[in-house]
């Protein structure tokens, strides 16, 4: 095909009722599709499932030896950890949550400390002029899954108030009902610590 018969091609007029059928069809409002469109981070700690929004995720790293915080016993920091050359402030989400365990500091991570899943969770948030980052120690790390709106639901007053005070949502996953953090009370627990 030469040069002239394409343009001939493309400057022909449009079949009847082509361009009323193609405006008919953008005027349409688009049909909302149920999309997984809520990214989390799925761990454990203690017994009890949990997963936080990964747009407060930083990274994910093996345990470490954690150091103790002068007159800080009893509180629910940890201690400070050493991630990637910067000192961190670590909280026992155990003890925000009410759960047994959780980091000590002292505590030497070990193969068998590996083995078991133990891990540090590096959380950040960007407010104003300032990032607030907290390091979380959980017993175990699922890895990062997608979840739907319409697999949420609201959580249950039956559940312990210290989980529902940073729970949102709950939802299901391999069998296993998993608790929404809510990053905005969780931050705020974190900074109470």
């Amino acid at each position: 095909m030469c040069s002239s018969d394409l343009q001939s091609f493309f400057d022909r007029p449009a079949p009847a009722g082509y361009l009323e059928s193609w405006r008919q069809i953008l005027e349409e409002p688009a049909e909302p599709t149920e999309t997984a469109d809520t990214s989390v981070l799925v761990f454990r700690v203690h017994r009890e499932w949990l997963s936080l929004p990964t747009a407060a995720l930083v990274e994910v790293t093996p345990a470490r030896p954690l150091h103790s915080v002068p007159h800080r016993k009893a509180s629910a920091l940890a201690g400070i950890v050493n991630i990637r050359g910067q000192l961190q402030l670590c909280v026992s989400l155990h003890s925000i949550l009410g759960l047994p365990g959780g980091p000590r500091p002292g505590q030497r991570p070990g193969p068998t400390d590996d083995e078991a899943g133990d891990r540090l969770v590096v959380l950040e948030r960007a407010g104003g002029h300032s990032v607030e980052r907290w390091v979380i120690g959980v017993d175990e790390v699922a890895g990062v899954h997608r979840v739907g709106r319409s697999d949420l639901r609201p959580v249950p007053s039956t559940v312990s108030q210290a989980a529902a005070r940073c729970s949102s949502a709950l939802f299901e996953w391999q069998e296993r009902t998993v608790a929404l953090l809510d990053e905005a009370r969780l931050f705020e627990a974190l900074g109470e610590a």
